[in-house]
């Protein structure tokens, strides 16, 4: 989600655009114009654009503010050419808060329509657009064009694919018949299924939108269910579980060839550092030790290269917290502590090393 143009923040929410959305209006501009619309037709179809997406983002803040209430948190929303995304910091566990947060936001499109589709009703008796004329420049017709394509995007995004919002509204249910993990797998395999034809249909149908959302179910599915599964497998284990207990005990004073033998020779990826007390006073990541040897600055000390940041945590904290903890620091390493005394570590390799071979 690099380079995407903060446009502010809403209820504590960051709002940001992806730079492909402004291929998506030049595309919508020279569509108008290929097809001989009127200048007044084609700014009302680029309007009708605009708004459109901003139903997806009043969509997104059903998601968003549903989930704060049940204590998650929203990193920020992010339009692009296929849609918006709240990209949430995670996921509840328990399944009727899912289901709730998953079905607010085509709650919001659905709200939307039946808004704008009274108003219609009462004020012409007319609800479907005149497609074939494109008179976006009407403000009937423009109306009318919102409320079909937000009543589409409720339907749409019901559909069972996970993981868009039918996928996880059924993974949620299916959870309180069998499991998170199995729901998981059940839900991914019917999303890819209708990824599979979105992308098929959009091809043969010069559909491009529809393939690439297809493609972007079809790997976000993947993903989901293996981060389930790597849940699943740390839910009950402990930092202590898996802790390496034999671990190098670098000096301020060790060089940086006494660092990469025991990088290259002994397997050792991140170090932590103590002074002449035995008393921890840093970290040095791999990246620290790459960098150096990228730049040739082979005469540096532990004590020079090291970052002075140290995470201490104890064997019985639950590992998810602390990966957690690490991600949100940034931390390769940390040291685990029993009453003020290191007794092992804990760092993205070994971590990893676990996960790969229990998985």
């Amino acid at each position: 989600m690099g380079m995407a143009l903060h446009l502010g923040t809403f209820a504590g929410i960051p709002v940001r655009i992806h730079w492909t959305f402004g291929l998506l209006l030049l595309f919508v501009g020279f569509t108008a114009f290929t097809n001989g619309l009127k200048t007044s037709q084609s700014i009302g179809f680029i309007v009708y654009i605009l708004v459109l997406f901003f139903c997806v983002v009043l969509h997104e803040f059903g998601h968003a503010l549903t989930a704060k209430k049940y204590g998650v948190n929203t990193r920020d929303i992010v339009l692009s050419p296929i849609g918006g995304l709240a990209r949430l910091e995670s996921m509840p566990e328990k399944p009727m808060q899912e289901l709730h947060i998953s079905i607010a936001g085509p709650l919001v499109n659905l709200v939307i329509a039946a808004v704008l589709g009274l108003g219609l009703l009462l004020g012409t008796g007319h609800l479907m657009p005149e497609w074939n004329d494109f008179l976006f420049d009407q403000p009937i017709e423009f109306l009318r064009y919102i409320w079909f394509m937000n009543l589409a995007l409720f339907v749409f995004n019901l559909i069972p694919a996970f993981p868009m919002d039918g996928g996880r509204i059924l993974r949620s249910l299916l959870t309180l018949k069998m499991g998170r993990v199995k729901a998981t797998r059940i839900a991914t395999t019917i999303g890819r299924a209708f990824a599979i034809g979105f992308v098929v249909f959009g091809i043969f149908n010069q559909q491009l939108v529809l393939s690439l959302i297809g493609l972007f179910i079809f790997m976000m599915a993947g993903a989901e269910n293996t981060q389930t599964r790597i849940s699943a497998l740390l839910e009950n284990l402990r930092a202590g579980d898996i802790m390496r207990t034999d671990f190098t005990r670098l000096h301020l004073s060790d060089t940086y060839a006494t660092i990469i033998d025991k990088y290259t020779r002994d397997g050792e990826h991140n170090f932590l550092v103590f002074d002449s007390m035995g008393n921890v006073s840093g970290s040095i990541p791999e990246l620290f030790i790459k960098d150096v040897l990228n730049e040739k600055k082979e005469d540096l000390t532990a004590g020079q290269l090291m970052s002075p940041a140290v995470i201490l945590i104890k064997p019985d904290e639950p590992l998810k917290g602390v990966i957690e903890k690490m991600r949100n620091e940034g931390a390769a390493i940390v040291a685990v502590a029993n009453d003020d005394v290191i007794i092992g570590v804990l760092d993205r390799h070994n971590i990893e090393n676990y996960i790969r071979l229990r998985s």
